[in-house]
């Protein structure tokens, strides 16, 4: 496999054949530094998941209530491209080191988001795990991005990839009506859904939604599940994958981990991240919540 024919989701092996490509941008993710200190990929930069890709902060919708995964929008997304040195052309693939790849897929949906071209932007199968485990170069020396003037252009926001509090209700709606679709996939805890475990002013769940932890989708080695495992998962737990509209969890980024297997792998293009997630739903007393 050359560099063009590289899909969404690339394996050790071709990253390893072309980790020194000119073009190439790799991306380690996560919420703090520690591992990344210690070990990562050659040439790869270090990007914090709550600076470049959840944003800290409150939203007019949930009051004062401060908010831990906000979208960021398009001109931040494009400055923090710009601090990466992506220049226009460039391919990004992204990894992180203990977060079964969702943190690294949060990058990977945000900028699929804001149009960023598909065709290069990567997720490494079960990052710097398998990197690791199959005994792949590493290295404790940090990459310092050169910030670049001039980076690719972003697009407004793809609809398509991202679902509303409103959208959600709707589907919810039809989710709980006698013999009706399902249309939700929560991704979260067991406790979480069950509302034992309260990560907002309400625990609970949204009426219709499935539940499968986000953790059912990635293999015992850290790779991702193949589309037709991910299909059976859905099946097993009731759900008609033509059905299934939206996936949601605490802040969108587990949820961002079940989008790209259904949306990316297994093709469900009807498929979209609710990206506030419980975040705004359970923050927001005017949307119905079920336990």
């Amino acid at each position: 496999m050359n560099a063009d024919e590289a899909g969404p989701l690339v394996s050790a092996e071709w990253l390893a054949a072309h980790l020194h490509d000119p073009d190439l941008r790799i991306v380690h993710v996560a919420a703090d530094r520690h591992i990344y200190d210690g070990t990562h990929l050659p040439g790869a930069i270090f990007v914090d998941t709550h600076v470049d890709l959840a944003k800290l902060g409150t939203r007019p919708a949930t009051g004062s209530v401060q908010r831990q995964c906000l979208v960021p929008t398009r001109e931040e997304v494009a400055a923090s491209l710009a601090a990466w040195g992506v220049a226009p052309g460039q391919r990004i693939v992204f990894y992180d080191d203990a977060g079964l790849n969702r943190q690294a897929i949060r990058g990977y949906w945000l900028l699929r988001l804001y149009g960023f071209p598909r065709e290069r932007v990567h997720l490494l199968d079960g990052g710097l795990t398998v990197w690791l485990a199959e005994g792949r170069p590493t290295t404790a020396e940090a990459t310092v991005p050169k910030p670049v003037d001039v980076t690719e252009r972003l697009h407004e926001r793809d609809d398509s990839l991202i679902a509303t509090a409103e959208q959600v209700l709707a589907w919810s709606r039809e989710a709980s009506a006698p013999g009706g679709p399902t249309r939700l996939l929560d991704v979260r805890l067991v406790e979480e859904f069950l509302g034992a475990d309260v990560r907002a002013a309400r625990g609970g769940r949204i009426a219709g939604a499935k539940h499968r932890v986000f953790s059912d989708f990635v293999a015992p080695d850290g790779r991702l599940r193949s589309a037709p495992e991910a299909l059976a998962i859905l099946r097993g737990t009731g759900v008609n994958p033509d059905e299934l509209r939206a996936t949601y969890c605490q802040g969108g980024i587990r949820a961002a981990l079940a989008w790209f297997v259904l949306h990316e792998l297994a093709g469900l293009s009807q498929v979209r991240n609710y990206a506030e997630s419980w975040e705004e739903w359970g923050n927001r007393p005017d949307l119905p919540v079920e336990k």
